[in-house]
């Protein structure tokens, strides 16, 4: 019987925002599958900020294993909030899209969330990297998919998984508001290209696990169904302390970075 690549999620993504600037908890999901010899593979897609390690290498342990035991890490694209544990993950081959790659050289100046120290970081696990685009299968029935316009190489993970076709979409579509809107939140690279990326994505996914939310499907009325409960407890901040306030809108307010029309690929 065949035995279909299974998607479980380490971290759950959140839209968490403040007035003060964003928490950033970008989701990170590792997918089960056997390769073409039937050994069993293990890829991370996005790693989250340092500020989540300890508990990314808690669910790690609480399944048995390290970060050396994952053989691949993919990186949707190359944003502070989603690589900067790469450097835990020391023997994992580390894919990324050729675009992002040379992105990263020469990131636009008001781009934040590509500094400049992304290219340094890169550089020292060059030996290690795999640029890829659509259509290159990391094993069977996991399969990229080009998804450019929130950045030059965004890329999404489509799973073939035995519920239908899981796709991890890092940032393209970063929450459900996002799907069912059919707008991005947050567009450093082309707009245009990023509002087809959604379109793209949601024609092909039973189940989307975006960047900044919980997985959910979304039917063809832009209903959203959640198929992850919520799950975070905010410490050091009660309910009730002075100047605490909370603001539980999901509106969708667009922010496209100034200077966008100027961006070009390094030659």
């Amino acid at each position: 019987m065949e035995r279909k690549p299974v998607v479980d999620s380490l971290l759950q993504g959140y839209r968490l925002g403040t007035d003060h600037g964003d928490v950033a908890f970008c989701g990170v999901n590792m997918i089960e599958g056997l390769d073409e010899q039937g050994r069993l593979r293990r890829i991370v897609v996005d790693t989250g900020h340092t500020g989540r390690r300890p508990v990314l290498e808690d669910e790690l342990r609480r399944r048995g294993l390290t970060a050396s035991d994952i053989d691949v890490v993919v990186c949707t694209h190359a944003h502070w909030d989603h690589i900067e544990n790469l450097n835990i993950f020391d023997r994992a081959e580390i894919v990324l899209h050729r675009n992002e790659r040379r992105y990263i050289t020469a990131p636009h100046k008001n781009d934040y969330a590509c500094p400049d120290w992304i290219n340094s970081l890169m550089e020292t696990y060059q030996s290690r990297i795999r640029e890829v685009e659509e259509g290159v299968s990391l094993i069977p029935g996991v399969e990229i998919v080009d998804a450019p316009g929130h950045s030059a190489g965004t890329i999404a993970v489509k799973v073939d998984t035995s519920d239908g076709a899981a796709v991890i979409t890092g940032d393209s579509i970063q929450n459900a508001t996002v799907a069912a809107e059919r707008r991005n939140a947050l567009v450093f690279w082309n707009n245009e290209l990023a509002s087809r990326t959604i379109d793209k994505l949601v024609s092909i996914a039973d189940v989307i696990y975006p960047g900044h939310d919980q997985a959910f499907r979304i039917d063809a009325r832009n209903n959203v169904e959640y198929v992850q409960e919520f799950q975070l407890t905010l410490t050091a901040a009660a309910p009730d302390q002075p100047g605490l306030g909370f603001d539980p809108s999901l509106e969708l307010k667009p922010i496209i970075m100034p200077g966008i029309e100027e961006q070009r690929l390094p030659d």
